[in-house]
């Protein structure tokens, strides 16, 4: 996700901040070509890190401010520039403000919640979190939150989809004990009996610690508070996800539960999904976390293959698709699938289908062919900088009780 102040923003900046660019200035353009160079060492990728810094000169005077998201990045761009260009005034941000030390500070508290572009209900879902996910918040403005998920995505979120805690409440989160729900899709109840008010629904994955129970049921408890029932047939306990050794098995049977379901640019729950979307909830329920886009999914992991045949795959492994022929998008990566076996794999594509990467198949899709890139394997790679069991996620260790 890259942002960039519309025109009408950058004039309010510049009114407020009684700073004027000028594009005559010679230093002023230097100091931007630097700060961009650093950018690419510092924020490669803008999905994961946050990178909002700006230029401008003021009565003779150049000014660079903005907002990040690491202390080590704000003391490096100010150490290189000072000694470059001493006489710049450098006024950089940390976020979160005064809680860089918390590293999760809000929680998830409705089934689904869309994480977009910009702060506005017509942007883009870039992607999404369910129920309980604990969540880093970086600022507010308005009625919405910037926010880091365990992935490490930055998004917008509107503010009443999570709820801001401080850190006895999650020590007080984490000590509790939590189940997933494990079901494609269901709800929560008033009472034990499904007959009973709904609370909420629930997609799979969704987190919720638990106050009691009895015979059918677990009494549950929202970050918010409010209290629910449900079924103990279609849960997990939370543990079983946060430390399960996944195989090419359960992970088959994990992406099954999906088929059929709609695809949804952004879409990351068993409500409406797309490809890359699919693959991460997949590896989540076995315990995996992998990163959000295609694109950077890619970039770990085991090389398997770079022709298109099934011989060396095995169930697990993701297949990787470019936008279109190799003449003209050799390796922009823009789809991804998961091998299931018998020369099939599963993928979000108008909807969660089957294909084959047989041609004597009804279900072999020829332009597929032309728009493979590679296979990679994630089995075995959970040491990888973009392959992370949960329980050594940074995130989920603040919410995960380790001694239950």
């Amino acid at each position: 996700m890259h942002r960039k102040l519309s025109c009408f923003a950058f004039i309010i900046l510049i009114i407020f901040s009684a700073c004027s660019p000028n594009p005559k200035s010679k230093k002023l353009s230097d100091v931007t070509s630097l700060l961009d160079s650093l950018e690419l060492v510092y924020a490669p990728d803008k999905r994961v890190t946050l990178w909002e810094v700006y230029t401008c000169s003021a009565s003779g005077t150049i000014n660079i401010s903005g907002e990040l998201d690491k202390n080590e990045t704000i003391s490096a761009i100010t150490k290189i520039v000072e000694k470059r260009y001493p006489n710049v005034n450098i006024s950089l941000k940390l976020l979160p403000e005064n809680e860089n030390v918390q590293i999760v500070n809000g929680l998830v508290i409705n089934s689904v919640i869309n994480l977009r572009s910009n702060p506005r209900h017509s942007a883009e879902i870039a992607t999404q979190a369910v129920l309980g996910t604990p969540i880093r918040i970086l600022k507010k403005e308005g009625g919405w939150y910037l926010v880091q998920a365990p992935n490490k995505y930055i998004a917008w979120v509107d503010a009443a989809a999570i709820i801001r805690k401080n850190q006895k409440e999650i020590d007080d989160y984490k000590h509790s004990k939590k189940i997933i729900y494990n079901k494609q899709y269901g709800f929560s109840y008033s009472k034990p009996d499904n007959k009973a008010q709904v609370v909420t629904d629930l997609v799979a994955g969704s987190i919720l610690p638990v106050l009691k129970s009895n015979t059918n049921y677990w009494q549950v408890q929202y970050p918010d508070n409010r209290i629910a029932w449900v079924k103990k047939d279609e849960v997990l306990d939370a543990n079983k996800i946060f430390n399960k050794q996944i195989d090419n098995k359960d992970l088959v049977e994990t992406a099954m539960k999906f088929v059929g379901i709609p695809y949804l640019w952004g879409g990351t729950s068993s409500k409406a999904i797309d490809c890359s979307g699919l693959i991460s909830t997949i590896y989540y329920m076995n315990g995996i976390i992998l990163q959000r886009d295609a694109s950077q999914q890619a970039k770990y992991g085991k090389a398997v293959t770079t022709t298109y045949n099934w011989r060396k795959l095995q169930p697990g492994d993701l297949l990787f698709f470019r936008r279109g022929d190799s003449a003209t998008h050799p390796e922009i990566i823009t789809h991804v699938a998961m091998y299931i076996g018998d020369t099939e794999f599963i993928h979000a594509s108008g909807r969660v289908r089957i294909n084959s990467i047989d041609s004597r198949r009804e279900n072999f899709i020829p332009s597929y062919v032309n728009r493979f890139v590679k296979a990679i394997r994630v089995l075995g790679e959970t040491d990888n900088e973009g392959i992370e069991q949960i329980r050594n996620n940074a995130f989920y260790n603040e919410i995960i009780n380790k001694t239950k």
